[in-house]
């Protein structure tokens, strides 16, 4: 009785995102409110260092761009140990028609990720600090902002293994602001100058979790000349 339960719950919960496990300490709903402290805290910490070597514009872009080059390789990362847990298992790939059958495994193996994510995001730090592709480019950020690029490896790689997992958009889909998915940085306007900070949403193509920051152009005739 127990067993058959415990599998129907699983088939209830599994890669279902409208039900919190409030149990987890790293739900959605957390994480959320974590991407927004980090932009607060350890991001504002950051920006203020670097701007003693740079201007403030190519100081924010800086950080962002190292916040998206951490996003898509921890999804890389995650998705590859999923696949890795899930072929140590199966021994092979599940034809579709299958895996309805392996739903509670399945939870599991999303289970087991977030068991050994501290050891995940352990790893992931170090990685980093001996990938040249990182290092090269963004040296100044870890000169300067440490704290930042730990804090966004952390919560990346736990945003990447909820079920569904979470999405950061860093794009702006049109030249007008979209005062429903960002909200503006230091000055007003219509027209997207630069994307500050992106916006959180629950799964792919989800609702809002986190609204993004952009900084707008001061007029249309600064965008012509832009």
């Amino acid at each position: 009785m127990f067993r058959l339960s415990s599998i129907a719950s699983a088939k209830l919960t599994y890669n279902n995102p409208n039900i919190a496990d409030l149990s987890d300490r790293n739900r959605p709903q957390k994480l959320g409110e974590m991407f927004g402290e980090l932009y607060d805290n350890e991001w504002t910490d950051a920006v203020d260092r670097l701007t003693e070597i740079m201007e403030e514009k190519k100081a924010i872009i800086l950080l962002r761009d190292v916040l998206q080059y951490i996003y898509e390789k921890t999804k890389k990362a995650s998705e590859d140990q999923y696949r890795n847990l899930q072929n140590a298992l199966f021994q092979r790939d599940l034809r579709n028609s299958e895996m309805k059958n392996f739903i509670p495994i399945y939870k599991k193996i999303g289970e087991m990720q977030k068991e050994v994510a501290a050891i995940s995001i352990d790893n992931t730090k170090q990685a980093l600090r001996i990938d040249s592709d990182f290092m090269l480019p963004f040296e100044s950020v870890i000169l300067y902002g440490e704290p930042y690029v730990d804090r966004c490896v952390e919560l990346c790689w736990r945003m990447h293994i909820q079920d569904p997992p979470m999405i950061l958009d860093f794009s702006s889909s049109s030249e007008i602001v979209d005062k429903a998915m960002f909200r503006l940085f230091t000055r007003s306007g219509e027209y997207v100058d630069f994307v500050v900070w992106p916006a959180l949403l629950l799964h792919e193509n989800g609702p809002l979790v986190q609204k993004g920051v952009v900084q707008p152009l001061k007029s249309k005739s600064t965008l012509k000349s832009h």
